[in-house]
């Protein structure tokens, strides 16, 4: 279905205007300020900058992960393929949010679960594992929360106007061009328009092999506002829009797959989000500390058509509200708040080939309250939370369930000595049983167990954080388990599949990192490890809604700065070590290769301000021909490779101008 641009062209229009008023208000320019992407869990606390992925010219989720030895992203270059994993655990498992929006439940397994400009991005947090009450209701693996960046962020001091124009090519292959207006009205108002268009052809993986079905158009659009109330108060309100297409198989992360009864032909597919978002921020107001309060709408669509013989897609629509006060009780803070979420999924057209389909249709509530307390004693800081949840749901078969329960979380850090800091946490999540996959109300024919149960986790973790002047040193060790795990499989009570309970899953791993600055010269070194079992294995690609297994992770960086100059320089390996595992369809183990990885990248301003940046990346400096260890790859019952390989060597050059 053809979809017009979420804004009129009027509208767009008046950003250039808008850029060439702001190059006439414009200042000196200053070093683009450092974003910090930052986690805060009860164990474990990460940060990244902002200007990385603007120097390493980061265009989709991989890129913007690549640095974090804990987190992979499968899929090969193609981003409607990609699937996000932290500690092995699928993003499905994880509340993900973009502007404090929702966006939970799974639109078509063969696709990513979101699409965003890495360009717009301010900052990511991650909470890795089971999270922290605060972090909202059915965080069974942890929780990622995407902010966009508003016009504050990108004005310099005393600027009321400005703008940003970028372009950039790269030879695996393609471009990608976006523009940004930006501007303050009297001393109360803020707003900001940002509109990006990215364009690859199939790309060349680093065997010289064209990928057949890997090229893209992508568009996102970001629109905000924002109002100043009082000096301690301020409401702001978004709207953004992302939208990826091409000419894919119908599997899209499955190149490879063919059956003889089920087809895997290219046709069109797009996926597109349309998220919303209205907030009110309120700081030292007497009765208390902090206020916050989100409203927001999400609408994901998948369509994958060609318009004669097939017309699949689905509609996930999700609508909610979060609360949450914070009070300042001497050296101790108390936070608590409300959460309202509710979801509804549909097919755009229903098959029915069994009976068993259905309505086509789906929806779930659930309403949450929690409590979190930080108590400071000298040297010792406790953590304790309390979360209830109710969760309600129809399935398109009419059958009504409900769950609820607690989740509590308890964690301590003790400052050993001005160096050393200890930390200990441990976390519960429960998820009620919500919607399926809304694939599986169009085509597939999978139905709901009476006996399903929620899905419970629970992490444990210990770690410690060392710095002494330039050098810093942490790391981690955990346990989680995921209790009652929701998925699909064949049973005799329902012709075309169940959906329901099975058993345990549980993760152990652990993380080392460790970091140096010597005055203009940064040094980094991590690894991180896991291990999975389920049913007396570990996780194979097959293990969908779940999570995947990968070898030991290494992630290097050097940073080099030369500000007399404006230049940075910088560089990242990324290396997997082999591991052997039990692929799906198969009886005998097989080794999922290693490979090592390198990008590289310069950043200069030759004016030595950020009115004139160009950057130069490259991605697979050396060519190497792998598959990522977290992409569907082998399978058992076609006997090949499935996915899709990694690109090859990939040079871009950007140029972008600040007015």
């Amino acid at each position: 279905m053809t979809q017009k641009p979420p804004f009129p062209s009027r509208l767009l229009a008046l950003m250039l205007p808008l850029c060439l008023s702001g190059f006439a208000l414009a200042q000196d320019a200053v070093q683009l300020d450092a974003v910090e992407v930052k986690a805060s869990t009860p164990t474990q606390d990460d940060t990244l900058a902002r200007t990385e992925l603007i120097h390493q010219q980061a265009k989709d989720l991989k890129e913007i992960f690549v640095s974090d030895a804990e987190i992979n992203v499968g899929g090969g270059g193609n981003p409607i393929a990609q699937k996000m994993y932290i500690r092995g655990m699928e993003e499905s498992l994880l509340n993900l949010s973009v502007d404090g929006a929702q966006i939970n439940s799974k639109v078509y397994h063969h696709q990513t679960a979101l699409i965003l400009d890495p360009q717009l991005i301010k900052q990511v947090e991650v909470e890795k594992g089971t999270p922290a009450a605060s972090a909202g209701p059915g965080a069974l693996g942890g929780a990622i929360r995407y902010e966009t960046v508003s016009a504050g962020d990108l004005l310099r001091p005393g600027q009321q106007a400005g703008g940003v124009l970028t372009g950039s090519v790269s030879s695996n292959e393609g471009w990608r061009s976006s523009g940004s207006a930006y501007g303050r009205f009297g001393e109360k108002a803020d707003a900001l328009l940002s509109a990006s268009v990215m364009n690859t052809q199939n790309y060349q993986d680093g065997s010289g092999q064209t990928i057949a079905n890997s090229a893209t158009e992508q568009q996102n659009y970001l629109a905000k506002l924002g109002w100043q109330l009082t000096d301690q108060q301020r409401i702001s309100a978004s709207f953004q829009r992302s939208k990826d297409e091409g000419v894919r198989t119908a599997r899209a992360n499955m190149v490879g797959f063919a059956h003889p009864v089920l087809p895997n032909d290219a046709i069109p597919q797009s996926l597109a989000r349309d998220t919303a978002t209205l907030s009110y921020k309120g700081r030292q107001l007497g009765w208390a500390e902090g206020l916050d309060v989100t409203l927001y709408r999400s609408e994901v669509e998948s369509e994958r058509t060609n318009k004669k013989a097939r017309h699949w897609g689905e509609t996930l629509t999700t609508s909610g509200a979060d609360v949450m006060l914070r009070h300042a009780l001497g050296d101790h803070v108390l936070k608590y708040g409300l959460n309202w979420r509710e979801e509804k999924s549909s097919a755009n057209q229903v098959a029915n080939p069994f009976g068993l389909t259905g309505s086509g249709r789906e929806a779930m509530r659930v309403l949450g309250g929690f409590a979190e307390t930080e108590l400071s004693f000298n040297s010792i800081l406790f953590t304790a939370g309390l979360r209830f949840d109710d969760y309600s749901y129809e399935d398109n078969h009419q059958q009504k369930f409900t769950s609820d329960g607690f989740s509590p979380s308890a964690g301590v850090r003790w400052q050993a000595t001005d160096q050393l800091q200890l930390r200990a946490g441990y976390a519960q999540a429960l998820r009620g049983v919500g919607l399926k996959e809304a694939f599986m109300l169009d085509i597939a024919q999978w139905k709901n167990l009476p006996s399903i149960k929620a899905e419970e986790a629970d992490n444990t973790e210990l770690g410690f954080q060392y710095q002494q002047g330039g050098f810093s040193l942490n790391g981690n060790v955990y346990r989680q388990t995921i209790d009652n795990f929701v998925t699909t499989f064949s049973c005799p009570a329902s012709r075309g599949g169940c959906r329901g309970n099975l058993g345990q899953a549980s993760i152990d791993g652990y993380e080392l990192a460790a970091a140096y600055r010597l005055g203009a010269l940064s040094l980094g070194l991590s690894v991180a490890d896991h291990r999975s079992e389920l049913a007396g294995r570990i996780f194979n690609d097959g293990d969908l809604g779940l999570g995947t297994s990968t070898g030991r992770s290494w992630v290097s960086r050097v940073g080099y700065s030369i500000p007399q100059y404006g230049a940075e320089l910088g560089w990242l390996g990324r290396y997997t070590e082999a591991l052997d595992y039990q692929p799906v369809g198969s009886t005998v183990n097989r080794a999922k290769a290693g490979y090592g990885v390198h990008d590289v990248f310069v950043s200069w301003m030759p004016l030595k301000k950020d009115t004139l940046r160009l950057n130069l990346a490259v991605k697979n400096l050396f060519d190497q021909y792998y598959y990522d260890q977290a992409t569907y790859a082998w399978n058992g019952w076609q006997n090949k490779v499935l996915g899709y390989a990694e690109p090859g060597r990939d040079v871009r050059l950007e140029a972008s101008w600040k007015f």
